[in-house]
Parts: C-alpha cells; sequence; structure tokens
C-alpha cells in the first residue's frame, strides 16, 4: 500500500491552496506451490481536492494511460482531452489492473491482462467514462527484475487512439 497527500499552494495573479490525496495497494495470489502462476491486481485512487481546472497547473493535474497504468491507449490518453485531442488532465484518478503471470522457464514468462481507468474533472473518481485496455504481454528475468514486452488495445477507444500499442520496459507494472 501507498498513500500521498501534498498540500500546494500556487500564487501569483490568484492565490489557489488544494490538496492532493493519492492512494495505491496491489495484491498478489500464487495458484501453486512454486509460485509458477501468479494473479496480481492493483486499484489506485486520487483527487485533488480543492481545486479547479484550470487553476490547477497542468503538470499537477492526473493523468492516466500508457505502460504504467492504462495499457491500450497512448501516454496519458484517457481522460478528457482539449479540442485539439491533447490530454487535458483532471482533478481525480480511479485505475485497477489485473494480470495472470505464469513463469514458462526459469527466465521467461507469460503474461495476459485488463487494465481500466478514468479522469475526472471533479474532485470524485468519475467511474462514468472508463477506458480499459487487454492485452498480452512476454516477460524475461534479468535477474534484478524482468524486461516486459507488452502489446494491448483499447475495448473502447475514442477519435485519435489506435488500436494497439506497444510497450517495452524493465520491472513489474505494479
Amino acid at each position: 500500500m501507498d498513500a500521498r497527500i501534498l498540500p500546494t499552494w500556487v500564487t501569483g495573479d490568484r492565490n489557489l491552496v488544494y490538496l492532493t490525496t493519492q492512494a495505491q495497494a496491489s495484491g498478489y495470489l500464487p495458484l501453486d506451490s512454486n509460485a509458477d502462476t501468479v494473479l496480481a491486481a492493483r486499484i489506485k485512487l486520487g483527487s485533488i481536492l480543492g481545486g479547479d481546472l484550470p487553476g490547477v497547473p497542468a503538470d499537477r493535474r492526473f493523468y492516466s494511460g500508457g505502460g504504467g497504468s492504462v495499457r491500450g491507449f497512448a501516454y496519458q490518453a484517457v481522460g478528457p482531452r482539449l479540442s485539439d485531442n491533447t490530454p487535458e488532465g483532471g482533478l481525480s484518478l480511479a485505475e485497477t489492473s489485473f494480470e495472470v503471470r505464469r513463469m514458462i522457464t526459469a527466465r521467461w514468462g507469460v503474461v495476459a491482462f485488463v487494465d481500466a481507468g478514468s479522469v475526472g474533472v471533479t474532485e470524485a473518481p468519475d467511474f462514468t467514462n472508463v477506458s480499459t485496455g487487454v492485452g498480452v504481454g512476454v516477460r524475461y528475468d534479468l535477474g534484478f527484475g524482468p524486461l516486459r514486452f507488452d502489446i494491448a488495445t483499447p475495448l473502447d477507444p475514442r477519435e485519435g487512439d489506435s488500436a494497439v500499442q506497444v510497450y517495452l520496459s524493465i520491472g513489474q507494472s505494479f
């Protein structure tokens, strides 16, 4: 479990005081005695309390989409967008991920996953516009963590979303 609280005071043409809260929990369930097959789950929630759009600076808003959040979507592509399709960010965040991880050999493994998330313009997480992606991946154990190759597709693409996203990274997704 990880929880964070960040108070912020923006000064300048106008003053804005807000509080960013965020919490994440992950769980793992081995399905056999050697833990060759593992079910993994993650949930993440966030809220910016006392802020408003556009008062909260863009780099302090919540974003979702990409290899570390909702695979199947481009980086920061989940949530509100400006008229030119640029991600706007939001005041709330909800994400969840489910994986089935299976080791094939001592170094090689495979994974199937479902990720979902939403970014809202209100303080409370908004579950009316949830974006969901599904995919599969290959893992190679480097000794200190896996090298990950994932391919995913959005189940509910919007205009401008690619049909497939490919991710290459080091370390578990969560």
